[in-house]
């Protein structure tokens, strides 16, 4: 009789990319790879046997939006054991022939954030994302092994070199505004810049009526030196700034003023609509000359407390 040879069929069909969604619970996988994992043996009792081939690297692991990268067989494994109960968890595998198509943690990212209160756990110095809760909508924009390295705001404002405490201050006293951008950069490749504050040369802030919240030091020299918990310039006004000039409607102008006079002339004019306050970096040396006139202004509500705070 004729003998026909049996041929054995692959598991696979070949293929750069292989993307499969994890299921939940024991993979019963093993990896290796000290510098990046590769799929060393999926045993038959697998939910994946017959659906990742061994020998395949590991490029990118999704969960909950969150894309982690460049991990070695022990982070890895670490990883999917203690997220284990979450779904729709995914990983990408790709030829390891191919090395330059694998994802990399960039050096240096720049996140936009929205204004508002932004659900993540900070912790550490340089601070590092930690954990985000279920409302967070930047997750996915904030890659894991990456650190905080500077908060940019809109009006030229620039910190860096901060503890997770002093980070979380800033957001919340920004909080309102939009254009607060986050400068991350890599754990592995990259150092945290020193500690070091930008102000902007200058800042025109429109004031509004009632009470501002805004405290002020120097005897000589007026600056802003707290903006309080229910201040109306919380996020525009920042501390640390000269006060050049406050501008008052009728063709007042003061300037060079002391804390106390600084604070005298927001008080009595705080029912006064349009009034413009100009603030100057510690650094600008080009302040406006010395011009105030106390008599222009009612009779003193001047305590000791009013030099300190407006409102």
């Amino acid at each position: 009789p004729d003998e026909t040879e049996s041929v054995e069929e692959p598991l696979f069909e070949p293929s750069d990319e292989v993307n499969v969604v994890l299921p939940i619970g024991k993979l019963s996988v093993t990896f290796k790879g000290s510098k990046r994992a590769i799929v060393s043996t999926v045993k038959e009792s697998s939910p994946l046997f017959g659906v990742i081939p061994e020998g395949m690297g590991v490029d990118v692991v999704k969960i909950k939006g969150r894309k982690y990268m460049e991990l070695n067989a022990a982070d890895l494994a670490e990883l999917l054991r203690e997220t284990s109960d979450i779904p729709d968890r995914m990983i990408k595998l790709r030829d390891m022939e191919n090395p330059e198509e694998f994802s990399q943690i960039p050096d240096e990212l720049e996140v936009v954030l929205p204004a508002g209160k932004l659900g993540i756990i900070f912790a550490g110095t340089p601070p590092v994302a930690k954990s985000f809760k279920e409302t967070s909508t930047i997750a996915g924009a904030m890659p894991p092994g990456m650190f905080v390295d500077k908060l940019k705001m809109s009006s030229g404002h620039c910190v860096s070199g901060f503890t997770t405490k002093e980070l979380v201050k800033y957001l919340a006293d920004y909080s309102v505004k939009d254009g607060r951008v986050l400068v991350l950069r890599s754990i592995k490749t990259q150092r945290a810049s020193p500690k070091e504050e930008v102000f902007p040369d200058n800042l025109e802030i429109p004031l509004p009526c009632g009470k501002l919240g805004i405290s002020f030091k120097g005897r000589a020299q007026a600056r802003v030196s707290r903006l309080h918990e229910e201040s109306q310039l919380l996020g525009i006004a920042i501390i640390g700034m000269n006060l050049d000039s406050i501008v008052v409607p009728g063709g007042s102008t003061f300037c060079g003023m002391t804390a106390a006079e600084a604070a005298r002339v927001l008080v009595e004019t705080k029912k006064v609509v349009g009034r413009k306050m100009l603030l100057k970096s510690p650094s600008n040396k080009n302040m406006a000359p010395r011009n105030f006139d106390g008599d222009s202004l009612s009779s003193s509500q001047g305590s000791t407390e009013i030099s300190k705070r407006v409102g």
